[in-house]
């Protein structure tokens, strides 16, 4: 364990690299009501996948930073965050809650900062803004994109984590206090619990979405996939972010115009250096010849996917245009009654636009459900909400 500095506004702040360091700060912060919570990662900027590299804690006290790296089993605070009985506060949660679930840790009890910004009708609501907008104080984000797996880590780089989380308890209070003010509390609840369901967007298909991909033919698009799953391999082989080792653009004109001998694989502009050898080459156009054969012989064809410009209404346009209409008004009476940003959480434009194209009036949240209801009979504005 490292002291790195004595205070930073009122806490403690200690950098745990021990286990049994570590285990004595899950003992305190077990007994807290609530903690401030942040992590540092990276996500495929400097290594391949999405990897914690920093895990800042606060109770009222004392702000722990933990090292995952020098950690062997976090398990014991992975239990701290699961327990519904203390709060967890994070500020913009759903990165942090996604790559926790990959860790086998489920938050629970999380009151986002962000959120509870949002519910209070801030315009811009990065930490940085509201701590400069609410307590005059500046934050510095330089080392935000900073390689956070090098180590040692300098102690300017702690700091930054460290006030990442001194504050928050700070803006919790504030926010709260406010919204409680306001009778919107159970607002900011649900809205918290529907965030901590967020869940990783599926990796299938993800070659499709590759910039360019769009004008590929089937039979090219079989071939990409089997490239993009080639240089997921190298990537992790290599540790280092794979469009790095083949950048998309490049990915796609292998795909479309293979490298045809060694020599061209060579000379291929953009590849990483480490992978222009003869074997990784081999392994290339293996997987090119392969997919080759399979294609020809599964009979994919040559034509482009037909794509269509818009999506497909399920009502006229004259009806789509009349269902818009109808729902632009109760919008526009939540917009004056709690202001826009609020508006955004109650009845967002993409839910207008869902049913606008035929689709039902789908509002998830219960007090949202309740505030456009009452709305729609000021307006006497008659329509079923699922």
């Amino acid at each position: 364990m490292t002291v790195i500095t004595g205070q930073l506004n009122g806490f403690e702040v200690e950098y745990i690299t021990d286990d049994a360091a570590f285990l004595k700060a899950v003992t305190k912060l077990s007994q807290a009501q609530d903690l401030a919570l942040d992590l540092e990662f990276d996500d495929n900027r400097y290594t391949y996948g999405l990897n914690l590299c920093l895990i800042q804690i606060a109770d009222r006290e004392t702000c722990y930073l933990i090292d995952p790296f020098a950690v062997k089993e976090l398990q014991p605070l992975w239990e701290i965050i699961q327990n519904p009985d203390i709060v967890k506060i994070i500020h913009s949660s759903s990165n942090d809650i996604i790559l926790l679930k990959t860790l086998g840790c489920v938050p629970q009890n999380v009151l986002d900062t962000e959120l509870a910004a949002k519910v209070l009708d801030y315009g811009r609501t990065s930490f940085a803004n509201l701590m400069a907008v609410i307590f005059n104080i500046e934050i510095d984000k330089a080392y935000q994109v900073s390689n956070w797996n090098t180590r040692p880590l300098s102690e300017e780089q702690l700091l930054y984590a460290a006030n990442d989380v001194v504050y928050l308890h700070a803006l919790k209070d504030h926010l709260l206090d406010r919204i409680k003010a306001l009778g919107r509390e159970d607002w900011l609840w649900e809205e918290c619990r529907l965030l901590e369901q967020i869940e990783q967007k599926s990796q299938a298909d993800r070659y499709q979405k590759l910039r360019g991909a769009e004008r590929l033919t089937y039979f090219e698009l079989f071939i990409l996939k089997q490239l993009y799953y080639f240089r997921e391999e190298l990537a992790q082989d290599l540790d280092k972010p794979a469009g790095s080792v083949i950048p998309n653009e490049v990915l796609i004109n292998l795909a479309v115009q293979p490298a045809g001998n060694f020599n061209e694989w060579q000379n291929t502009k953009g590849l990483m250096g480490r992978i222009k050898d003869n074997n990784t080459f081999k392994q290339y156009r293996r997987v090119v010849q392969e997919a080759n054969e399979q294609a020809k012989a599964e009979g994919i064809p040559l034509t482009r996917p037909v794509r269509p410009r818009h999506p497909d209404f399920l009502v006229s346009k004259e009806e789509a245009e009349r269902r818009k209409t109808l729902l632009q008004p109760v919008r526009s009476y939540i917009i004056t009654m709690y202001g826009e940003n609020v508006a955004g959480l109650i009845l967002p434009q993409g839910v207008i636009n869902d049913f606008a194209e035929g689709r039902p009036l789908e509002i998830r949240k219960k007090y949202a459900q309740k505030i456009v209801a009452d709305v729609m009979a000021e307006l006497i504005i008659t329509l079923p909400i699922v």
